[in-house]
C-alpha cells in the first residue's frame, strides 16, 4: 500500500498529461479517463497483492513475477482509459499510444515504488535485528557483571583467609626450625626453604594486591543510537541526487512526451535532461566543497537555477529545435522538472541518513560484541584464578609442605634430626617451587588490561 500510495498520484498526473493531447477540449472528460485506467489498475493491484504477491512480506518475490505484474497493471490501465475514451465518451482511437505509455511507466513507475519501499523495509529490518542484538548484549553484560564481580570477591576471601594465613604459619615454622642445631647441609635447605617461603608470601601478596585493584565491570549501559528517534522524511533534501535525476527527468519524461509527441518529443526529454544533468553535476560538486552554512544557499540557488534554465530551454530553444505538436506550457515544464529534481533528491537523502544510521548502529554493535567477549574471557581467567586457589594443586602444595614441618617441629624429641630430615626438607623446597610456580601462572596481572 506504501508503494502504491507513492506511485498513484504521479501515475495520474502523467496519465492526464497525455490526455491533454490524447483528448483535448474537455478537461472533465480528461480526468474521468485518467480515473477509468487508475482506478482498474489500482483494482488490480490490490487483488494481485493479495493473491499472486500475497507472500511478499515473509518471502522473497520473483522478479520475473513483479515485472509481469508491473505490465499487465500498465496494459488494464492503458486498456480502460482507451475504452472508456472511446466506448463511454466517444473519442477519438488511441489505442497504441495510450497502453504502451501505460506499461513504460507503470513498469518503471511501479520498480522504482518496489525498489524505494523495499530498501527502507530492508534498513529497518536490519535496524530491528540490531536493536533486539543489543538488548542480548545488555542482558549478557549485566550478568557477566555479576559473575566478574562474584569471581573476584571469591577470589580476594581465598587469599586473604585462607592462601595467606597458611603461608604465615609456613613462615614461623621454617623460623622455628633455625633453633636446633643442624648440620651445614641441612642449614642450608632449610635456608633455602626459608627463601621459598618469602618468595611465596611476596607472590601471595602481589596476586591479592593484583586483584584489589581490578577496577569493577562497567554496567551495561545501551547506546543511545539503539533508542535514537527514526530518521524522518524533511522537507528540504540535504544532498543533489544526479543519477537517480536524470533517471527520473529522462524515462519519465520520454514517456510522457512519446504519448504526447511521438518521437520528437522523447528526443526534447532527453536532450533537456541532459542539460539538467550537466548542471545538476556541477552543484552537487559545488555543494561537497561548500561549508555547511552555505549549504542552503547554494541549494535555494540551485533548484531556482534548475526552474529557470528548463524555462528558458521550453521556451526559447524547444521551438528553433523541434518541432512538437503539444508542447508543454514552459512554466509547467520547468516545475515538472524541478519537482522531479527535489523527489528524487529527497528520497536519496532520506536513504542516505537512513544508512548511515544503520552502518553506526553495525559498528556500535560490533564493538559492544568485542566488550562482551573481552569481559567474558577476564571471567574465565577469574574462574581459572578460583579453581587453582580453591581446589588445584597449590592448596595441597602448602599443606603438605605444614604437614612435614610440623613433624619436624613436634618430633624433636624423638630425635628426628637425628635421622637426617633433609630429604623432608628437600621434598618440602620442592612443593614450595611448584606452589610458586603455580602463583605466577595464575596470569592476574592479564586481568588489569
Amino acid at each position: 500500500m506504501p508503494s502504491m500510495l507513492l506511485y498513484l498520484p504521479i501515475s495520474f498526473v502523467f496519465a492526464l498529461e497525455r490526455e491533454f493531447a490524447l483528448a483535448p477540449g474537455n478537461f472533465s472528460n480528461q480526468i474521468k479517463i485518467v480515473l477509468a485506467g487508475e482506478l482498474t489498475s489500482f483494482l488490480f493491484l490490490h487483488i494481485s497483492s493479495l493473491t499472486l504477491l500475497g507472500n511478499r512480506k515473509i518471502r522473497q518475490q520473483s522478479l520475473i513475477l513483479c515485472i509481469f505484474v508491473w505490465i499487465i497493471t500498465g496494459v488494464i490501465r492503458g486498456f480502460f482509459a482507451e475504452f472508456y475514451a472511446t466506448s463511454i465518451l466517444d473519442l477519438d482511437s488511441h489505442t497504441t499510444l495510450r497502453i504502451l505509455a501505460s506499461v513504460l511507466f507503470s513498469t518503471l513507475g511501479l520498480g522504482f515504488a518496489a525498489y524505494a519501499f523495499g530498501s527502507i523495509y530492508e534498513n529497518e529490518t536490519k535496524k530491528a535485528a540490531l536493536r533486539s542484538l543489543s538488548g542480548f548484549i545488555s542482558t549478557d553484560s549485566s550478568n557477566l557483571n555479576a559473575e566478574q564481580v562474584a569471581m573476584k570477591e571469591e577470589a580476594i576471601i581465598t587469599l586473604q583467609q585462607t592462601l595467606i594465613p597458611k603461608v604465615i604459619q609456613l613462615q614461623r615454622l621454617t623460623a622455628g626450625l633455625k633453633k636446633f642445631e643442624l648440620s651445614q647441609p641441612l642449614a642450608l635447605a632449610l635456608f633455602s626453604l626459608e627463601e621459598q617461603a618469602h618468595r611465596l608470601a611476596y607472590q601471595m601478596r602481589v596476586n591479592l594486591d593484583n586483584l584489589e585493584s581490578l577496577p569493577s565491570p562497567r554496567s551495561g549501559v545501551a547506546s543511545r543510537i539503539f533508542t535514537s528517534t527514526p530518521v524522518t522524511l524533511k522537507l528540504w533534501p540535504s544532498i543533489f541526487s544526479v543519477k537517480l535525476s536524470f533517471l527520473f527527468l529522462t524515462f519519465g519524461g520520454a514517456i510522457v512526451q512519446f504519448g504526447r509527441n511521438s518521437i520528437s518529443g522523447v528526443l526534447c526529454a532527453i536532450l533537456s535532461s541532459i542539460i539538467i544533468g550537466i548542471s545538476l553535476v556541477l552543484f552537487n560538486s559545488i555543494s561537497k566543497r561548500a561549508k555547511i552554512s552555505q549549504k542552503s544557499f547554494i541549494y535555494a540557488f540551485a533548484y531556482i537555477s534548475i526552474f529557470t534554465l528548463q524555462y528558458l530551454y521550453a521556451s526559447e530553444l524547444v521551438p528553433q529545435i523541434f518541432d512538437l505538436i503539444q508542447p508543454f506550457d514552459p512554466l509547467y515544464s520547468a516545475a515538472r522538472v524541478t519537482f522531479a529534481v527535489y523527489l528524487a533528491s529527497l528520497f536519496l537523502s532520506f536513504l542516505k541518513a537512513d544508512s548511515l544510521l544503520l552502518q553506526s548502529m553495525s559498528i556500535e554493535s560490533t564493538n559492544s560484541r568485542e566488550i562482551l567477549n573481552l569481559k567474558s574471557s577476564k571471567n574465565e581467567m577469574l574462574e581459572a584464578v578460583n579453581m587453582t586457589t580453591n581446589q588445584g594443586a597449590l592448596q595441597g602444595h602448602i599443606s603438605g609442605v605444614i604437614l612435614a614441618l610440623n613433624l619436624l617441629s613436634k618430633d624433636e624429641d624423638t630425635h628426628v634430626f637425628g635421622k637426617d630430615p633433609s630429604g623432608i626438607i628437600n621434598n618440602a623446597n620442592t612443593l614450595l617451587s611448584n606452589a610458586i610456580a603455580e602463583i605466577q601462572n595464575l596470569s592476574i596481572r592479564e586481568l588489569l588490561n
